[in-house]
Formats: C-alpha cells, sequence, structure tokens
C-alpha cells in the first residue's frame, strides 16, 4: 500500500523569489531524519509529497512523528492514501477511512473538507465536499454532520494528477529549516538554558556547532560526557554537528590569581568570547549563540552582557533573553534536555564564583584588571588544546 505524506510549508510560502532555495534545505533535512526509511519524493505542488510502500502501521506512525517532531520549516504532516482523479474513487476511499477512524475513535459528527489548487474539475470544492459527505453518511447514517467542531474530519486534497484522501493531520515545527540561515557557533554548558538556546536557534534556521568550556580536574569526565549528550539531543535537528572541548583550568586559575575577584564571572566570559573568536573565524561560523536570559544571574544584567559583546567579532544571538526559567524548563522538558542537564555534575561556570559578584561592571574596571593578564598567551594556550568531536 502506498502511503502519501502531504507536507505544508509554514512561513516558508512567504519567500517568494527565495522560496526554492528554502524548499530544497528543507526537502534535505527531511530526508537526512528519514534515514532507514524508503521514502521517495512525488512532486511540489506549493507543497511537499513524500511516498512510502509499505502496510506497517508502525512504520507510517515512525514516519509521521519524525517529521512532525524533527524537521524545522515545515506547518503540518497528513499520512494518506493517493487516489485517482475520479469522484467515485475518491468517495470510496472516503468511506474506508471512515470506516477505520470510526472503529477507533467512535465519532458522533464528520465532515469532509476538500481543496481544489488545480482546477480541473467542474465542480466546485463545496460541491464536491457535499457529494463526498453524503456517500459517507449513505454508509453511516448514525453520523451527523457538524462544518464547525466535528469530531472526525476526512480531508481530500484534489491535486493535478491524482487525489490526496487523509484523516490525520499532525501539527510540526514550523520556523525554518535548518542550514538555511548559516552555521553558527553555541556556547553550550551541561546546564538547563544553552540547549533551549541552540533548539530555538535551529528553529530560526541555524546549523549548530557546539563550543564546551571544560575544566578538569574540577571537571569530572562525567560533566563532559553529560554535554556530549546534550549535543546529541540537538544533534536530531540536523546532520552533523561538531563538538569544540576547550580545555579552560589554565585560564580560570590565571583569572582567579591575578584579578580582582568580583570581575571573575564577566572576565571568564570575556575570555571565552576571545576564545571562541578563533574557532568561529577558522570554521567560518556567521554568529555566537549563548544561553543567557536577562536579570537571570549576576553576569546577565545589561551592563555586564555589554561588556562581554564588546569582545565579540560576531553577532551575539540570545534566544532566551527574554524568557523567564518556568519557560526555559518547560521547553527543555518538551525536548528532552532537562533530565540529562539537571545530573549533578558542575561545568566550568559553576567553578570559583565569587561571593559577591559585580553586576553593574564597566569595561574600564576590566580592561584595567585585564592588563596583569597575558591575555594573549593565555587565548593560544587554550586555542590549542581544542578537542574537535564529529556527532
Amino acid at each position: 500500500m502506498k502511503i502519501i505524506y502531504l507536507i505544508k510549508y509554514g512561513e516558508l510560502m512567504l519567500k517568494k523569489k527565495n522560496r526554492r532555495f528554502f524548499e530544497d534545505a528543507v526537502i534535505r533535512n527531511c530526508f537526512a531524519v528519514l534515514r532507514g526509511h524508503t521514502v521517495k519524493k512525488v512532486k511540489l505542488f506549493g507543497r511537499l509529497l513524500l511516498e512510502t510502500e509499505t502496510e506497517n502501521e508502525a512504520e507510517k506512525n515512525a514516519v509521521t512523528q519524525k517529521l512532525a517532531t524533527r524537521v524545522f520549516g515545515l506547518s503540518s504532516v497528513s499520512p494518506g492514501t493517493s487516489v485517482e482523479n475520479d469522484l467515485e474513487k475518491i468517495a470510496s476511499e472516503c468511506i474506508a477511512q471512515a470506516r477505520k477512524y470510526i472503529a477507533q475513535h467512535s465519532p458522533r459528527t464528520f465532515k469532509i473538507e476538500v481543496r481544489r489548487p488545480y482546477k480541473n474539475f467542474a465542480k466546485t470544492s463545496l460541491q464536491i465536499a457535499s457529494e463526498l459527505g453524503s456517500a459517507v453518511w449513505t454508509e453511516f447514517q448514525h453520523l451527523e454532520v457538524d462544518l464547525n467542531a466535528p469530531d472526525m474530519t476526512i480531508r481530500v486534497e484534489l491535486l493535478q494528477d491524482f487525489s490526496i484522501v487523509y484523516s490525520e493531520k499532525h501539527k510540526c515545527l514550523k520556523g525554518l529549516p535548518v542550514g538555511s540561515s548559516g552555521k553558527v557557533g553555541l556556547l553550550l554548558s551541561g546546564g538547563i538554558d544553552s540547549p533551549v538556546a541552540g533548539y530555538l536557534a535551529q528553529k530560526r534556521g541555524c546549523y549548530l556547532n557546539c563550543v564546551y568550556f571544560h575544566s578538569p580536574p574540577h571537571t569530572s569526565a562525567k560533566a563532559k560526557e553529560k554535554v556530549v549528550d546534550l549535543a546529541r539531543k540537538l544533534l536530531d535537528y540536523q546532520t552533523k554537528m561538531r563538538l569544540f572541548v576547550v580545555n579552560f583550568t589554565e585560564s580560570q586559575l590565571m583569572l582567579k590569581k591575578l584579578t580582582d575577584e568580583q570581575y571573575f564571572v564577566v572576565m571568564g566570559r570575556r575570555m571565552m568570547m576571545r576564545i571562541v573568536n578563533r574557532i568561529a573565524k577558522e570554521y567560518e561560523f556567521k554568529a555566537i549563540i549563548t544561553g543567557e536570559s536577562l536579570g537571570q544571574v549576576s553576569s546577565q544584567t545589561l551592563e555586564n552582557m555589554h561588556c562581554i559583546d564588546t569582545i565579540a567579532e560576531l553577532p551575539v544571538l540570545r534566544p532566551l533573553i527574554c524568557y523567564d526559567k518556568e519557560e526555559t524548563v518547560e521547553i527543555a522538558r518538551s525536548i528532552g534536555t532537562f533530565d540529562i542537564s539537571i545530573l549533578p555534575y558542575d561545568d566550568c561556570c559553576t567553578l570559583f564564583l565569587p561571593p559577591n559578584p559585580n553586576t553593574r561592571s564597566r569595561i574600564t574596571e576590566l580592561e584595567r584588571e585585564e592588563k596583569k593578564l597575558d591575555i594573549g598567551s593565555i587565548v593560544e594556550k587554550a586555542v590549542q588544546t581544542v578537542e574537535i568531536i564529529d556527532l
């Protein structure tokens, strides 16, 4: 049995002359997610049609679930059946799908919804819907018609060469296809926030590479494994990913030894940004993504974030800037990163925290403290420690 997956786009439809670029990106991502399934593209009708040939209900559900939950840029996915453009055959398929739906859900009301993007039928969409609805009601006379809030909706798409009949419509992630906005670097820690920031960046078309700052022996191998696991969760939404692991121990020890501790957190972030600048330049990142939220901790005041941004050589994007913690946790739970993030393995951001960090740093004060350090040497040594993990 051939199953047609009718996939509708979200904001891709608004891209006009550039729409083909976004369509190509979303098609690549669909096939990447569906590796292991025998799927072929049928045709584009201002929507994407994919086809599989299977009688396995579990496989149909697996394909639908992957498209709905792992591909950005899609608005909805509906597994259905292709039928010749013959109203009698379309009516027969509507009855077959209604019978199956009734057996599973026991609806009391129904509706037939017809779309006719190609006007190759003489009758209007409403006329066809009425005719098909009459055929279904004749077969199942216990049902009542409800055009506003039916228990069961059978949908028909009348296309140029064939029609599609379906009763399921699954919402998708929407957004833009991963890769359409370019390659970025995510500052990934073991906490709750940064994986969610990466996910939201992917939703806007960003292709992630992750940078993790590790401080052995103060942070354990388990902490590093946790970050690798978080990166793998984000890998679900794109084809490949690189994780850059930076040994940050010496950098932190030098900051603690030589500088005023009230500036330690912001100076540490500035040092990270210098190191990320080097990685970004070599690997052609277009922006840096962080998990910062305005006012959440001492380093995330407007003044401190400004001090960090002055070091950046690329745009610094903060998808969570106006989210509160509960909103972030809700997304983390939905994408499966929360339970990993709360594992009790500290990362470098929790080390050497001063009792009274400065929340209103000034660049002049930070530059005065940084003169006590050999910044170039510290950055160079840290860059030389980078370990690349290809996921």
